[in-house]
């Protein structure tokens, strides 16, 4: 099999899969939309920690969760937030309940997470001294919204026990390695795949077409596929739809022919 029709049989079977990222809602949006785009975790933003009687876990830096938001659905008291909804104080704790809100990327509509709770001791030990811990309140809202992010699938793949498996902590660091990758942000893709559609469009025959994709194509593709399947997918089609194009007129100039 050529590298050409190599292409095309895989335009087609991602053409097929490309629509099952999740289950359908009403007028067929993916449920599973925000979910998917939130769910995988930088590991640059996690650090293991330990508490009492051994229990082990991943810690997630609050500020990349803001990064997060903000890069989904915009600066936070404009696409998203948080307001706090109660607070008490119990057994030398501090109790924050909080809730996050945010505006749908698609309708605009403001939703709102369920509530959470935060909690966070009122004292800090050191070397066997007790302090006022004067960052109690705040790290009790961080607590609290952290777990509203959650709901909406923010790091879930740390509490789905994903981050467990090294393999899978290898495949989002490089990620996140080609995510920072400015031939990788979205403009620079879009440029790309205009200068796909121009040179495909002066392709005249097979040859032409396997030149184009010889000429770096396929290994940028790979690249963009990390961070953005459907534009993957979208350039890989093009192959496909310009190969049965020339196949086409090239039955179609036999039959003439003959």
């Amino acid at each position: 099999m050529s590298k050409t029709d190599a292409v095309a049989e895989t335009a087609g079977t991602e053409t097929k899969t490309a629509g099952a990222a999740g289950p359908a809602g009403p007028a067929g949006m993916d449920q599973l939309h925000l979910w998917n785009r939130l769910k995988r975790t930088d590991p640059k933003a996690t650090k293991p920690f330990t508490r009492g009687g051994g229990f082990r876990g991943t810690q997630i830096d609050p500020t990349w969760r803001f990064q997060t938001m903000t890069e989904v659905f915009g600066p936070i008291g404009k696409g998203w937030g948080y307001e706090q909804m109660d607070w008490t104080i119990a057994e030398r704790m501090i109790f924050i309940c909080a809730r996050v809100w945010y505006l749908d990327p698609e309708t605009g509509e403001k939703c709102w997470t369920g509530p959470q709770w935060g909690g966070t001791e009122m004292v800090r030990r050191r070397n066997g001294i007790e302090a006022p811990d004067d960052e109690c309140f705040k790290m009790s809202m961080t607590d609290a919204v952290g777990k509203c992010l959650l709901q909406l699938g923010l790091a879930a793949d740390v509490y789905m026990g994903q981050f467990d498996d090294s393999k899978y902590r290898e495949e989002s660091e490089a990620f996140f390695a080609a995510k920072a990758n400015p031939d990788l942000q979205p403009a620079a893709i879009e440029a790309f795949e205009a200068e796909v559609r121009q040179r495909l469009a002066a392709c005249a025959d097979l040859d032409d077409l396997e030149e184009v994709w010889r000429a770096g194509v396929g290994t940028r593709l790979r690249e963009i596929g990390t961070v953005d399947r459907a534009g993957q997918h979208r350039i890989t089609g093009l192959f496909a739809q310009k190969k049965a194009e020339i196949l086409q007129r090239e039955e179609s100039d036999g039959r003439e022919a003959a």
